[in-house]
C-alpha cells in the first residue's frame, strides 16, 4: 500500500493543466472493501476502522453489490462543507471504549472524503476522477461534501475554475486548495503533479517565553491590558533568526527554574500563520518580525479577528460595541455569527435586490430601513437599479460582512431574481396574534404541509425570527410569474379558511383578528419582501429567522432557543434543513380555473 502526496506551495499554479480541490484538514486513509470486510488504513500502516465505525457502515451498505474497491481520502469531521475540525477528530480518534466511540459516532459522525481511486490508478487523473464520480453516483453517495448526510463516504469534487476554488477557500474559511495536473497516473512519494497551497490565518502577537528543552516559543496577546499566552511556535524561522531570537530572549530576558523557560516582557513582535485553533494552535508557523509594531497593538481584538478569517479587504470597527443586553450580544458576536453562517445564507441572497434594517446602536437606538446603495460603499459591493432606486445585490462572502459591520442587522429579500420576472418560490406567511399563541402557527404549518403533501409538492418551513411561521414552496426555474401563482396562493388561502375557520383569518386589520392565526396571502407579490434565511432580528430577543425541520414542528418547539449562539451550535451538530432547498423545483396545479 502507498500513498501519492503533495509539494508544497506558496502560489496556486494555473493553466488549463490543472484541477482544483478543497483542502481539508483530517487523516489521511485509504479505503479498502473486500465484499465483506471494510479497512481504513492510515499512512503508517494502521487500520482506523474500528474507531470510525459510521464510515465501515455506509461503505457496507452502498458497496455490498462490489466485490472489491480501493479509495483514496480524508477522515474528517466537517464544520461546514468546506472546513473540518481536526483538534476535535483527533479527540475522537484517542477514544479507546467502543461504547464511546460509537456515542460520538452518532452525536458528531465523522466522513470518509474520497478524492482518488487506487483500483484504476495507472490512468490519468481526470479519468479516475469521472470514474470516481460515477461511482460514487450509481451506489447513491453524496457527490459533494455534506455534513449532516448520513452516508459517511462523500466526494471531493474538482473544478478547473481557479477563481471558483479560491471563492469557496474564502467562503468556508477553508484550509487550502490541492492543485492536480490532469494527465498524471498514481505513484507512491511525493509529486510535483500534487501541490498544496495552503490559506492561513495571520496573527500578529508577541513572544513571552523560550524553553530550551523543545526549542518552542510562548506567544501572547494583551486582552484587558494582561498578557495572555495562546499557544507555541518553533517552526517557520531560518536558523539564523532563531538563534538570533534565543540570544535575545536569553540576554533580556529571565530564566525561571520552576517552569524551565526563559520569560521575557512584552517586546518581540511576530506575525504568526496557523490553520486552526483549539486550545492550541494547529501548525503555526512564524512568517516574520514585525519591528515596527509595538507590543500594544497585539490585542485580543486583533487575535478573535485572525480567529474569524476576516477578509483584509473589509472593515472591521467597533466589534465590541454592544448590541444587545440579554441576551448580552456585542459586535463581534454578531460579526462572527455573520461569518459562520455566511455559506447558508448567502444562496439565499445571490441576485436579489435587498431591502436592509439598520441598527447603528443596536437595541439602544433607533432602527431604519435601507434600499438605496450608498455612495461609500466599497467597490466590491454590486448594486442594480430598479426603479430609480440602486439596490444592493449580495454576491459575496465579503459583501455580506461589509453589510453587517455597517449593523445591517435584518435581511430582507424579495421572492423573485433582480432581472427576472419569474417567481422563486411561494412562501406563505403565518402570523398569531403574539408570541403566547406561537401554538397556533405550529398547528397552522402542519396543516399546510399535509395540504402540499397531497398536492405532492416538497414544502420547507421557516421559523419567522418573531412569533409566525413561514411556509416555503421552492418553484421550477423561469416557470411562473407572480400572475401564475396568484390563482395558486389565493385557492390555498379559500381552503384554509373554509376548513379552518376557528384557526385562519384572512382579516388585514389585526384589532379584527382576535385569537386567530393571520395567513398572509396578499404577502407574496411582486414589490413585497420577506425575511431571508438567518438573518437576525432585531427584536429584543435577538432571534434568528431559522430553517426548521419538519419534525420538530410541534408543541414542544422553542422559539426562544434561535439565538446567534444557538444557531451557531445547531448547524455544527444538526445541520442546514434548507440543504436540498436549491435542488426542489416543484411545478404547481393548475387553479387558475378553481
Amino acid at each position: 500500500m502507498s500513498f501519492m502526496l503533495a509539494f508544497s506551495r506558496d502560489e496556486i499554479p494555473k493553466g488549463a493543466q490543472w484541477q482544483y480541490e478543497l483542502k481539508y484538514d483530517g487523516y489521511r486513509a485509504q479505503l479498502i472493501w473486500d465484499g465483506s470486510t471494510c479497512s481504513l488504513l492510515s499512512r503508517n500502516h494502521k487500520n482506523l476502522a474500528s474507531q470510525f465505525p459510521e464510515i465501515v457502515a455506509t461503505c457496507k451498505h452502498h458497496f455490498k453489490d462490489k466485490s472489491s474497491i480501493h479509495l483514496d481520502g480524508e477522515i474528517v469531521l466537517l464544520e461546514n462543507p468546506g472546513l473540518a475540525d481536526f483538534h476535535t477528530l483527533k479527540r475522537r480518534h484517542r477514544l479507546r471504549s467502543q461504547a464511546s466511540i460509537n456515542t460520538s459516532s452518532h452525536e458528531r459522525p465523522a466522513a470518509f472524503l474520497v478524492f482518488d481511486m487506487l483500483s484504476v490508478k495507472n490512468k490519468p487523473y481526470s479519468e479516475r476522477k469521472q470514474e470516481l464520480a460515477r461511482i460514487l453516483k450509481n451506489h447513491h453517495l453524496p457527490t459533494i461534501p455534506a455534513p449532516h448526510d448520513e452516508r459517511r463516504i462523500q466526494l471531493i469534487p474538482s473544478t478547473q475554475d481557479v477563481e471558483d476554488i479560491q471563492y469557496q477557500t474564502h467562503l468556508y474559511r477553508s484550509e487550502g486548495i490541492v492543485a492536480k495536473t490532469s494527465s498524471h497516473t498514481y505513484k507512491d512519494g511525493r509529486s510535483e503533479s500534487w501541490l498544496k497551497i495552503k490559506t492561513p490565518r495571520l496573527l500578529t502577537c508577541f513572544i513571552q517565553s523560550y524553553n530550551p528543552e523543545n526549542g518552542y516559543f510562548d506567544v501572547g496577546v494583551y486582552k484587558n491590558g494582561e498578557a495572555v499566552t495562546l499557544g507555541q511556535c518553533a517552526h517557520g524561522f531560518s536558523k539564523a533568526e532563531k538563534e538570533s531570537l534565543v540570544t535575545i530572549i536569553k540576554n533580556n530576558g529571565e530564566w525561571v527554574p520552576a517552569r524551565r523557560k526563559y520569560d521575557i516582557e512584552p517586546s518581540i513582535v511576530v506575525n504568526m500563520a496557523f490553520t486552526t485553533y483549539s486550545e492550541d494552535f494547529r501548525e503555526p508557523r512564524f512568517q516574520s518580525f514585525q519591528f515596527d509594531t509595538p507590543a500594544r497593538q497585539c490585542t485580543w481584538e486583533h487575535w478573535q479577528n485572525a480567529a474569524l478569517k476576516w477578509p483584509e479587504r473589509v472593515s472591521l470597527t467597533h466589534p465590541e460595541k454592544p448590541l444587545w443586553s440579554d441576551p448580552e450580544i456585542c459586535k463581534r458576536d454578531f460579526l462572527e455569527y455573520t461569518r459562520t453562517i455566511a455559506p447558508y445564507v448567502l444562496p439565499h441572497l445571490e441576485s436579489r435586490l435587498l431591502t436592509l434594517v439598520r441598527y447603528p446602536h443596536g437595541q439602544f437606538g433607533d432602527a431604519f430601513f435601507q434600499k438605496q446603495c450608498p455612495e461609500y460603499a466599497p467597490t466590491f459591493v454590486e448594486a442594480e437599479t430598479f426603479e430609480d432606486t440602486d439596490y444592493i445585490v449580495c454576491q459575496h462572502v465579503d459583501t455580506l460582512l461589509w453589510l453587517a459591520n455597517q449593523l445591517a442587522i435584518e435581511w430582507h429579500i424579495p421572492f423573485s431574481l433582480s432581472s427576472s420576472r419569474y417567481v422563486e418560490e411561494i412562501v406563505i406567511d403565518l402570523d398569531p396574534p403574539d408570541a403566547a399563541a406561537f401554538s397556533l402557527a405550529i398547528e397552522g404549518a402542519n396543516l399546510l404541509k399535509e395540504v402540499f403533501d397531497q398536492l405532492q409538492l416538497e414544502s420547507f418551513v421557516k421559523f419567522s425570527g418573531n412569533k409566525g411561521l413561514q411556509v416555503y414552496v421552492p418553484l421550477a426555474k423561469n416557470q411562473y410569474t407572480y400572475e401564475d401563482t396568484h390563482p395558486f396562493t389565493e385557492a390555498i388561502g379559500a381552503y384554509c379558511l373554509q376548513n379552518r375557520p376557528d384557526l385562519f383569518t384572512r382579516e388585514r386589520l389585526k384589532k379584527k383578528r382576535g385569537r386567530k392565526l393571520y395567513i398572509d396571502i396578499p404577502q407574496h407579490a411582486f414589490g413585497k419582501t420577506i425575511i431571508a434565511p438567518y438573518s437576525l432580528r432585531g427584536n429584543k430577543e435577538a432571534l434568528v429567522a431559522l430553517p426548521l425541520f419538519w419534525e420538530e414542528v410541534s408543541s414542544d418547539l422553542d422559539r426562544t432557543r434561535f439565538t446567534p449562539r444557538g444557531v451557531q451550535q445547531r448547524l455544527l451538530y444538526e445541520g442546514c434543513p434548507f440543504a436540498s432547498y436549491g435542488m426542489t423545483a416543484n411545478r404547481l396545479p393548475d387553479f387558475s380555473a378553481k
